[in-house]
């Protein structure tokens, strides 16, 4: 039999799916829901910090110069503003809505990208392309357990200093200019020198901390040049004035003079002296005097005299870590102290005030110390780096750094070269 079933026509169905659709959208604007907004209506561009320039042009020292930004929209409150230097944040010194003055972050690129934060904003500037240039490079580095010291030059460039190899004394190397090291002397009775010189002669001189100078020729191993019956005591380093005497001192009750002709004598002090320097007719001594980690000052009164010491720099009052290792000048009176504390160098003004070459540059992780100095040629300080502890991952490699100190004068003379 044939089933009957209930059958509607098709505008019917329509019409009541039209119906039904028409109920449930008016029934859902009933009421008006307020939804967020994607941006920030009250967002303006002319807010986003904007640079237009940065000095010094294109470059700058890494962790050392001064760096002007100049632009607008920052701010004159620090807190809002931030300045990335490939993501690492600056520190300000000043600023105002257009110009902000901050310190270069030690972070040595060809290419940084400078960029600028503001609070209360969702975008940065627009960037900067820039380069931070390290104040210093490793002119020279040296195997695990190869140590340098007793840093010095010759006339021509060439790099000259008494190694050890696990502690044991190898000699003196001779580095030339190209970076190649070649040996110059053989070890003799030392272990190591405390101190190499070359005087007016072109001869190279040596002490070690005992009573007696040594003379080294290339390729012989050394030998003793003026010792205790000469008159003289222990010595630790030397310097040469501007008539070819030599000045020394150690850990003694005197500071000596020596002639060319090998006559010594004997000036009262009494310290444990490390370094010494002779400078505008002055021999300036370093260390340990009375308790006190100090420079000393005597007149060069003549050819061979010295009149009466005074203490010219308490290290020790500015500095409480640290003792003084070496000492040179700069040409234009800058006493400059080489430091076995964490701080590496220390310049002291012709006024006697005294501030930190770089601070936090040099030693960054504080895990190496300063044996020796030189000043070569321009701006370029060159110093022994000795690692604290060998067995730390972390102790930097033994090496000489060459540092620009930014001096375009330059450096005293050194008198055994001139």
């Amino acid at each position: 039999m044939k089933k009957n079933y209930l059958q509607l026509p098709r505008t019917s169905i329509a019409l009541s799916a039209l119906v039904f659709l028409l109920v449930f959208f008016f029934w859902g604007c009933s009421e008006t829901e307020t939804v967020a907004p994607l941006y920030n209506p009250t967002f303006s561009n002319a807010s986003v910090p904007e640079i237009v320039s940065v000095s010094p042009a294109d470059s700058a020292f890494a962790g050392v110069d001064e760096i002007t930004i100049t632009g607008h929209n920052f701010s004159t409150n620090a807190a809002d503003i931030k300045v990335y230097f490939n993501g690492l944040s600056a520190e300000i010194k000043s600023l105002d809505t257009n110009r902000i003055v901050l310190t270069a972050p030690n972070l040595a690129l060809d290419s940084i990208r400078i960029k600028i934060y503001k609070t209360g904003l969702d975008r940065f500037s627009g960037i900067k392309l820039y380069k931070l240039i390290s104040a210093f490079v490793v002119n020279n580095v040296f195997k695990i357990n190869d140590t340098p010291y007793a840093l010095t030059f010759d006339k021509d460039g060439n790099i000259y200093v008494s190694m050890t190899v696990n502690k044991a004394g190898v000699g003196i190397k001779k580095i030339l200019p190209d970076g190649s090291v070649k040996d110059f002397a053989p070890k003799g009775a030392e272990t190591f020198w405390s101190c190499l010189k070359f005087g007016k002669s072109g001869d190279l001189y040596a002490a070690r901390s005992v009573k007696g100078i040594f003379k080294v020729a290339e390729g012989a191993t050394s030998a003793v040049w003026v010792s205790s019956s000469n008159g003289i005591g222990s010595i630790t380093d030397f310097d040469f004035d501007q008539n070819g005497v030599m000045w020394g001192g150690g850990n003694n009750t005197s500071v000596y003079s020596i002639t060319q002709a090998k006559t010594v004598k004997a000036f009262p002090f009494t310290g444990n002296v490390r370094a010494v320097r002779v400078f505008n007719n002055y021999l300036y001594a370093c260390g340990l005097s009375g308790g006190v980690e100090s420079v000393w000052r005597f007149a060069i009164t003549d050819s061979s005299n010295l009149g009466a010491g005074e203490l010219y720099f308490d290290y020790s009052a500015a500095y409480p870590t640290g003792t003084i290792q070496a000492i040179t000048f700069s040409a234009d009176g800058d006493l400059v102290l080489g430091t076995d504390g964490p701080e590496p160098i220390i310049i002291v003004k012709p006024d006697r005030s005294s501030q930190v070459l770089f601070p936090g540059v040099l030693n960054t992780l504080g895990k190496s110390k300063l044996n020796s100095l030189f000043w070569g040629s321009g701006a370029h300080l060159f110093y022994i780096r000795q690692g604290i502890d060998l067995t730390d991952a972390a102790t930097p490699t033994e090496a000489i750094l060459k540092v620009n100190t930014k001096n375009t004068l330059g450096g005293a003379p050194y008198y055994g070269l001139q």
